[in-house]
């Protein structure tokens, strides 16, 4: 009963996953995973490539899409299906551990509901998120009853979900030895072994990524703090936009900063909300540490032990000089988890703490509630998909002349100086330049022209303005 309540609640709170549709990278993964045979199908996993190798969570998963004749509902619902399994199992590995029940419900919720996961749950190109979240959450669960075998399979389709499952294997030395004081090196060996194959194959595809300026590593100090601080206080709830308003942590945001407070009240209350519940979360601890004073070493034990796992699964992202919160989907689960377990602490203790304790269970839903529309927009992914519906009408309306031409010519404006939202460039970025066009006229050699890259509109053209479908 508890599952299905939190389950329907979660559904509800990103409902608008449901009508999100393609755009941007849907495009290109569509596009190579469109396949007649069971050798291109096995093709899917081989690693020599010229992009990311995440075959299960890009090629498997879209040629599934494929097979559902791009039904939304139903593709978005694999997305959220994975997601319940993964949290199932968070839940399971918590109240083995813990052995505390209220503790698993807790923090399964907190970390069920987080308005972070819209970054996750919404677009179809960040289902490798969930899959790894769900892969290895049932791969430690299988790990600690001791079904190796299962374990280590469901290890290897995090591995071949995203790269950063290959974090799980120093998490899980530093894990095994918090919990169990010493290390079995013979259980460890296969995950160990694993993940440097893993490593090698993700090097080679992922030299390609690593190329753009935004992904080139670079071992600053200064960059690496910054980006652990601005992770850290996205999982605590400041928004994803927050860190484009601080040129320091240490200095007051710049004026466009107070001008969206003043501008977008929802914002405005929502900041206010969070400095209240980080404030009273605060407040509360060093309340609870100073009147429990031998609990001190066990609790300044345990944010070490999970800061360091926030930490491990942030790993390489650190070095890179892009940010992006749906980065947070494992290192969430150890920030939720800690916020949680003190909740529990207050809940056990005096009158005093469990008014509090309660006090912030309601700040926080209210919270992450509120966030939700917030990470909506600011996350640009209705927009995104309403570009591409706008598209995707365009094209299917006008489907036979289209067919009879060569080209479609994105038009724009012809208004001096006049270019909102970049018009044709930023249809060439939502529609994956020419990889949209395999979807809506597969094998057809229709070849799509942006006005910002050539004026030029040539022979046997269709011509779409580039307003009409940013406007609709």
């Amino acid at each position: 009963m508890f599952f299905a309540l939190i389950f329907l609640f979660i559904t509800y709170i990103f409902k608008n996953a449901f009508s999100i549709y393609f755009f941007t990278d849907d495009f290109f993964f569509l596009k190579i995973s469109r396949i007649s045979n069971l050798s291109q199908f096995i093709n899917f996993f081989n690693p020599i490539r010229q992009y990311s190798y995440k075959p299960i969570a890009t090629e498997v998963y879209y040629f599934i899409i494929h097979h559902l004749n791009y039904n939304l509902f139903l593709s978005h619902l694999i997305v959220f299906i994975f997601f319940f399994i993964g949290l199932f199992y968070l839940y399971k590995i918590i109240l083995l551990l813990t052995k505390e029940k209220l503790l698993g419900y807790l923090a399964t919720i907190f970390y069920g509901i987080n308005s972070v996961h819209v970054f996750q749950l919404y677009s179809f190109n960040t289902f490798q998120e969930i899959a790894v979240f769900s892969f290895l959450s049932i791969s430690l669960y299988k790990l600690l009853i001791k079904k190796d075998f299962q374990a280590v399979l469901f290890f290897v389709l995090a591995l071949l979900s995203k790269e950063t499952a290959i974090l799980f294997v120093p998490f899980l030395i530093i894990f095994k030895f918090f919990f169990q004081k010493k290390i079995i090196w013979r259980r460890l060996l296969p995950y160990i072994i694993l993940g440097s194959i893993f490593t090698f194959i993700y090097w080679y595809s992922l030299k390609y990524v690593t190329s753009l300026d935004n992904y080139k590593i670079a071992l600053k100090p200064k960059l690496i703090a910054n980006n652990f601080l601005w992770y850290f206080l996205w999982s605590l709830g400041f928004p994803n936009f927050t860190s484009d308003y601080f040129t320091s942590i240490f200095k007051l945001p710049i004026p466009e900063f107070y001008k969206l407070l003043k501008n977008f009240p929802s914002i405005k209350l929502y900041f206010q909300l969070l400095i209240g519940y980080l404030i009273t979360f605060t407040g509360t601890i060093f309340y609870y540490l100073i009147k429990f004073k031998k609990e001190r070493v066990k609790l300044i034990s345990i944010i070490f032990l999970l800061l360091s796992f926030f930490f491990i699964f942030i790993g390489p992202i650190a070095f890179f000089p892009h940010k992006w919160m749906v980065r947070l989907t494992m290192p969430l689960i150890f920030i939720v988890f800690l916020q949680a377990y003190f909740i529990i602490c207050f809940l056990k203790s005096d009158k005093i703490l469990k008014v509090l304790a309660f006090i912030l269970i309601i700040f926080y839903i209210i919270l992450n509630v509120q966030s939700t529309s917030i990470y909506e927009s600011s996350s640009t992914y209705l927009f995104e998909s309403k570009v591409s519906k706008n598209v995707s009408s365009a094209l299917i309306q006008n489907r036979n002349e289209i067919n009879k031409s060569n080209y479609v010519f994105f038009k724009d404006s012809d208004i001096k100086n006049f270019n909102p939202w970049g018009e044709s460039k930023k249809l060439k970025v939502t529609l994956s330049d020419q990889n949209f066009i395999d979807l809506f006229f597969p094998n057809k050699n229709i070849k799509a022209i942006y006005e910002f890259e050539n004026k030029n509109i040539p022979k046997n053209s269709f011509i779409i303005k580039s307003l009409n479908l940013l406007n609709q």
